[in-house]
């Protein structure tokens, strides 16, 4: 699932289901924050390249089915939209991660105990984030209490001179 493997790097849902084709830029991702997070530029990796490329070429694959004329402008182009050729929802994005769940789940690739939300790849993201904590705090674009929400490596310090 490409949307979820993008919201997973730190994005909200809401976040996720609104990209639009032009915040992929040359630099990154440029998020379009909500809740009065402040908005950055997520670096492109070779992963999330590939996600995104993936995602845009999903796209495509639902236009043409749906025999669709594409956006012009990219600021119009919305990243993920659902099988009926609108928009993803969050409702949407919702109930395609639990049918995504279900199914690892029924095909033994994650057990019951090892079900995860969307929400917990957001924890994922701030915990895998390296660097100190404001840099996960920069990353993460939440407040210092939630960075402690969303950062679960724990701090790691030097040992005793003696």
């Amino acid at each position: 699932m490409v949307a979820g493997q993008l919201r997973g790097r730190r994005l909200r849902g809401i976040e996720t289901v609104t990209l639009v084709e032009a915040q992929g830029e040359a630099e990154g991702i440029r998020t379009d924050r909500r809740k009065g997070s402040r908005n950055n530029v997520v670096e492109w990796t070779p992963r999330l390249r590939v996600t995104w490329e993936a995602a845009l070429s999903h796209r495509a694959g639902v236009i043409a089915r749906r025999r669709q004329s594409k956006q012009l402008r990219p600021e119009a182009r919305f990243v993920f939209l659902s099988e009926d050729g609108e928009p993803l929802s969050k409702d949407g994005l919702d109930s395609a991660w639990q049918r995504l769940i279900m199914a690892a789940i029924r095909d033994r690739l994650i057990t019951e105990e090892q079900r995860f939300s969307l929400h917990d790849l957001k924890r994922k993201g701030g915990t895998d984030t390296a660097g100190n904590v404001a840099d996960k705090q920069t990353a993460l674009s939440v407040s210092p209490a939630m960075t402690k929400v969303y950062d679960l490596s724990g701090p790691r310090v030097r040992p005793s001179s003696n």
